[in-house]
C-alpha cells in the first residue's frame, strides 16, 4: 500500500521542522548527577567501608557533568492551560496544576538521550528540574521530544 506522503514531501516537512527549531531555539545547559570519586591516599583504603583499617576517612570529590543543547522554550500560563489527558478537561481529577514558572522544552533526539540521564537544566539565568519523560513529536518521525520543567529554588 502506497503512503499518503511521498519521500520528497516527507523530507521537505522534516526540513521545515528543522528550520522552525533552529529559528526559535535557544541554548540550554543540561546537568547530569555529579560523579563521586573517592581519593585514596593509602593502599589500605577499603572502598566498601569508606575508610582505612586505622579508621581514617579519605576525601571524596564530586565532578559535575554538563552539556549545552538547543531547545525551543514554551512558558506555560497556568491561568489559560491545564495539562490534562488528550485535552479533555472534564472532571477535576484529570487536571494537573504546575508551579508558577513551569515551562515546556522541545529538543532534538541527540539532546533527548542526554536529558534521559539528567536532573537539572539552566537557561535564562534560572534553574529547572525535569518533571516528565520525553514525549516524542513529529509528523513522519520522532525527531523532537518535549519535556516538562518546573523551577527550582536555588
Amino acid at each position: 500500500m502506497a503512503g499518503f506522503l511521498s519521500t520528497n514531501m516527507e523530507s521537505s516537512i522534516n526540513g521545515l521542522y528543522d528550520t522552525l527549531h533552529t529559528t526559535f531555539a535557544q541554548t540550554i545547559t543540561v546537568y547530569k548527577n555529579s560523579k563521586r570519586t573517592v581519593v585514596a591516599s593509602t593502599p589500605r583504603y577499603n572502598s566498601i567501608y569508606g575508610r582505612t583499617n586505622a579508621g581514617s576517612t579519605n576525601s571524596v570529590e564530586y565532578t559535575t557533568e554538563s552539556q549545552t543543547f538547543e531547545a525551543r522554550v514554551y512558558y506555560i500560563d497556568m491561568d489559560e492551560e491545564y495539562l490534562s489527558n488528550e485535552g479533555n478537561q472534564e472532571g477535576t481529577q484529570n487536571k494537573i496544576i504546575l508551579p508558577q514558572g513551569s515551562v515546556k522544552i522541545v529538543v532534538k533526539s541527540d539532546a533527548y538521550d542526554y536529558l534521559e540521564e539528567s536532573r537539572r537544566i539552566e537557561f535564562d539565568g534560572k534553574r529547572f528540574a525535569i518533571k516528565s519523560d520525553g514525549s516524542p513529536r513529529g509528523l513522519t518521525t520522532n525527531k523532537f521530544f518535549t519535556f516538562l520543567l518546573t523551577p527550582t529554588d536555588e
